[in-house]
């Protein structure tokens, strides 16, 4: 029944967790987390890859609940799975001066894309190094008559690189880099992702992140309703920064918190995102 459990939970809660380094958990052993994603307000802009803004007709909240797992099969091997529930929606006030044509108003939530990978850690000495591979599906849900999605109409399938070092029991880095294949004329991706946290207090973390994520531009999809929200949408980018923050009590329950803002996109939001969550390890 155990065996059971712990298979439901792999197939069915997570979110893309396969940022989290070149560690593994351990075989038996595994990290769950619950967070939820929100905008600090409603955004009205997008970056766009020339340096300029595009101004919506209507403002754009996005939110997700996420479950995040990873479970050691072996003392090299862990399994991560993803699936994020999505709250996307428009809003009433049309916005003026916009170039675009206005949509109608509307809301959209469901499934975002359902990931699932194996990392393999290779080398544990005084670096650790891993690979990972995931696949993800084409899961979310789209209204294109109103540009909302819960997630890319496409599959996508990418091989990850992860390196990093625990230089102390308080400090670590790690360093990712990524690419990305995905269907249905999507542009492929190059994802880059540095980390490096201290622990300043017993039980507390505190890590800043940076973030790349850079299109190959050889996808002809074009969803021009999907350009007047920033959902989902094709040959996105973005270069972005984040604060994170832990604390985990004596029964390895933690709570932790985040935000993250971009410093340069193409079709993402202008806006800053704050995260909360809740996690067990084991």
């Amino acid at each position: 029944m155990k065996r059971m459990v712990i298979t439901f939970l792999i197939l069915l809660l997570a979110v893309w967790g396969i940022a989290g380094g070149p560690w593994t958990p351990g075989k038996k052993h595994g990290f769950f987390q619950l967070q939820t994603t929100f905008p600090t307000r409603a955004y009205d802009k997008l970056f766009r890859s020339d340096g300029s803004t595009l101004e919506l007709n209507r403002g754009v909240t996005d939110i997700s609940v996420q479950a995040y797992l990873e479970y050691g099969l072996g003392k090299k091997f862990s399994i991560v799975t993803a699936l994020p529930y999505k709250f996307v929606s428009t809003g009433n006030e049309i916005f003026p001066g916009s170039e675009m044509t206005v949509l109608p108003q509307g809301s959209l939530n469901g499934f975002g894309n359902y990931e699932i990978a194996v990392k393999y850690k290779f080398l544990d000495n005084s670096l650790v190094s891993a690979f990972s591979v995931k696949a993800e599906f084409n899961t979310g849900k789209q209204d294109m008559e109103k540009g909302l999605a819960t997630g890319f109409d496409a599959s996508g399938y990418s091989l990850f690189w992860h390196f990093g070092k625990g230089f102390s029991p308080k400090f670590y880095s790690f360093f990712e880099s990524g690419y990305t294949l995905r269907t249905n004329n999507y542009s492929d991706e190059i994802r880059l992702l540095l980390e490096t946290g201290y622990m300043p207090a017993k039980s507390f973390w505190l890590a800043i992140v940076f973030d790349y994520k850079k299109s190959m531009y050889n996808g002809s999809y074009n969803e021009q309703n999907l350009r007047q929200t920033g959902l989902y949408t094709n040959n996105q980018e973005f270069f972005a920064y984040g604060l994170k923050a832990s604390y985990e009590l004596k029964n390895k329950i933690g709570f932790s918190a985040s935000t993250f803002g971009a410093l340069w996109g193409n079709y993402v939001a202008h806006s800053v995102t704050l995260n909360i969550g809740i996690y067990k390890k084991w």
